[in-house]
């Protein structure tokens, strides 16, 4: 062995690239477009990011989804994940505490990239300054994007701007004011707005586009009660004819189906069927895009993990004719029908489950595959972080909220549509899983529905809001936006209590 080391000195004298120079990533577009990929790589889960108690294995789902829907009690969790429904958490929980260190290395990898960029001189860019700008843009709406999400969940926070990081900035105060976190975000987004086009970069699609900063935008000013701001950015982008309903709701959460027409912004999870280890069956996944989602919503009957559940008030809570329900959950003694499992088939027959005796029905929007715990875990899958149906459903609340009632109920009356399936004639897909509406029937109108509801609940809250409220709980159940919009509106407590 020594002689062999010996003589191969040359073969080891390798440059060592582990520690490169400080302003490498600055050095020219190709290295700063890097840069802003690892930006880009904090909307995916990291194994790695399990700092101070925190949990990266399933950031973007989990806690992302938890917290905007289980604070409702229209989905619940058990075992590990009770806490989300009973609100046992202290600031060490990994509830929260995810959620912040999530979102500060988002913006600590921003605020470095931005600080850097700044020194770069416009030739060193195919488009020089605006290519510059492009990636400015890119880099500050993900920031906003972040602070939006620590806003919407815990008010006021340290507001870390360019060069400033969680570690060389870890005392700086929070703004006085509500409206200086918010009129920060609303500068990054605008900013934003004015650079990026609607469609992405280079053909991209999960780089941020300008219907991702205007859509953002819009929902920052709604917190800030600025409805006729909103509403202008909110008809802009409907007006921009960039996005539109998916014809088959369903189709959203299909497995195969990424980046449809409906998605300002989404994420893709990608999946190995299980093999997760270098090619070896098991856990522990050493891609990014890999994640636990089937074996986190399949019922746990079928090998499923309890971390969310749907209450059977919302399940009974749809009309007769919305075909969303059939489309987003299974309760007992349904059957999958993309898996053809039925719930109650191998066990005796629970209307609740689980040790802490959860509700029997699952999400149809993430358990589309058989999951057998042993070989496959996760499933591809896309993350809606928003949606067409959003920006129709937030232009209804800002139209209700600005005396524009006509318009605040057609655009309702647009996401109601295809939810009793008058877009489905046309698709030509006689082997779904959940059969096609072929012909054109009726919806039932909006505001006389929502006016007879409003008054058998018992709501205080405009009867507009009311319906906008209670199809986002149709529409976006299990997805990322339900209890920070009841929240916003000021229905939380009352939905609770009367729901």
């Amino acid at each position: 062995m020594l002689l062999v080391t010996n003589s191969c000195s040359d073969y080891l004298d390798v440059d060592h690239y582990d520690i490169l120079p400080g302003d490498y990533m600055f050095q020219s577009e190709k290295n700063v477009e890097a840069g802003l990929v690892g930006c880009y790589d904090t909307f995916y889960p990291s194994k790695e990011d399990n700092e101070a108690g925190a949990d990266g294995s399933m950031w973007g789902f989990k806690p992302q989804f938890m917290l905007a829907n289980h604070p409702t009690l229209d989905t619940q969790a058990s075992g590990w994940d009770k806490a989300y429904c009973t609100e046992d958490w202290t600031s060490s929980s990994t509830e929260f505490l995810t959620l912040w260190v999530g979102c500060y290395k988002a913006i600590s990898r921003c605020n470095t990239l931005l600080a850097g960029l700044e020194t770069m001189d416009n030739s060193l860019f195919t488009k020089g300054e605006q290519g510059k700008k492009e990636i400015e843009a890119q880099a500050r709406a993900i920031r906003a994007y972040n602070y939006l999400m620590l806003a919407k969940n815990f008010g006021r926070v340290p507001m870390l701007m360019t060069g400033e990081t969680y570690s060389n900035t870890p005392s700086k105060p929070r703004p006085e004011t509500e409206d200086g976190t918010w009129n920060l975000i609303i500068e990054d987004l605008d900013y934003g707005a004015s650079i990026l086009d609607w469609t992405p970069i280079n053909g991209q699609y999960g780089r941020v586009t300008k219907g991702f900063c205007l859509g953002y935008e819009a929902e920052a000013l709604m917190y800030q009660k600025k409805y006729a701001e909103a509403k202008i950015i909110l008809k802009d982008i409907i007006d921009s004819h960039t996005y539109s309903l998916v014809p088959c709701f369903s189709y959203l959460f299909d497995p195969e189906k990424a980046w449809q027409s409906e998605d300002v912004f989404a994420v893709v999870m990608w999946t190995d069927n299980g093999k997760n280890m270098s090619g070896v069956q098991g856990w522990s996944p050493e891609e990014d895009h890999y994640m636990f989602a089937c074996y986190n919503t399949a019922s746990m009957e079928y090998n499923g993990w309890g971390s969310l559940f749907i209450s059977w008030e919302c399940y009974k809570s749809f009309e007769p004719g919305d075909r969303r329900r059939a489309a987003s959950m299974v309760a007992l003694g349904e059957t999958n029908p993309w898996t053809g499992q039925t719930i109650g088939a191998k066990s005796a027959p629970h209307v609740k489950t689980g040790s802490e005796y959860m509700p029997n029905i699952s999400s149809l929007k993430y358990w589309r595959v058989n999951c057998d715990y042993w070989t496959t875990i996760n499933q591809p899958f896309t993350l809606h972080n928003l949606r067409y149906a959003a920006i129709l459903l937030n232009y209804a609340e800002c139209c209700f909220l600005t005396n524009d009632e006509t318009n605040g109920w057609e655009a309702i009356k647009e996401v109601r549509n295809r939810a009793w399936g008058n877009l489905e004639g046309n698709l030509n897909d006689p082997n779904y899983p959940i059969p096609m509406q072929e012909t054109v029937v009726e919806v039932p109108d909006a505001k006389t529905y929502y006016t007879n509801y409003k008054a058998s609940k018992g709501y205080s809250a405009d009867v507009g809001i009311v319906a906008v409220n209670m199809e986002r709980r149709h529409e976006f159940n299990s997805e990322f936006s339900f209890f920070y919009d009841l929240k916003r509106t000021g229905m939380i407590e009352e939905f609770i209590n009367k729901e």
